[in-house]
């Protein structure tokens, strides 16, 4: 975050924005429409955009070169997020049994802390390396392979998707 805050010149305030406000507000609130947007459309389409969409959005954030565009960029993270987690519950509660249902819930709710875990070991290492801006564009290439791959190899059971 000190390499973001001095390169575009940011205030205290404005660094507290980005990682908190910004990304939460939208996260919490797209969830909603999303998740109807869930029931009624292809989860797997809905996951797969969704991912790529974030992933791609990470990326972009390495480009910004004004306090506005990273917001903007970070508001439409929390977006894309948004998009993974209710299709994604649905799919595994086709998934898997009712008794079979808690194990694979918690294993796939580990996912953001274990994340998190090895996510800042990496982008740390990226940035001391690299700068902040290529540690943003290495985490969100990825993400848009585990798109594709998610969008080729998932299949929704237990109801016909439209």
């Amino acid at each position: 975050m000190q390499g973001i805050k001095q390169d575009l010149h940011l205030t205290d305030t404005q660094l507290g924005t980005l990682s908190g406000i910004a990304f939460a507000l939208f996260y919490s609130v797209m969830g909603i429409p999303i998740a109807r947007w869930a029931d009624r459309g292809n989860r797997v389409n809905i996951v797969s955009l969704a991912a790529a969409l974030w992933s791609v959005l990470v990326a972009l954030c390495g480009l910004a070169q004004t306090f506005v565009q990273l917001l903007l960029l970070r508001i439409a993270v929390g977006v894309g997020e948004a998009g993974c987690i209710p299709p994604s519950n649905s799919l595994i509660a086709d998934y898997f049994s009712r008794e079979e249902r808690p194990r694979a819930l918690s294993i796939y709710l580990l996912g953001g802390p274990l994340s998190m875990v090895i996510g800042y070991f990496g982008v740390g290492w990226f940035n001391e390396l690299y700068g902040w801006r290529i540690a943003f564009l290495m985490i969100g290439i990825p993400g848009v392979v585990v798109a594709a791959i998610a969008r080729f190899t998932l299949r929704s059971p237990g109801r016909v998707d439209p």
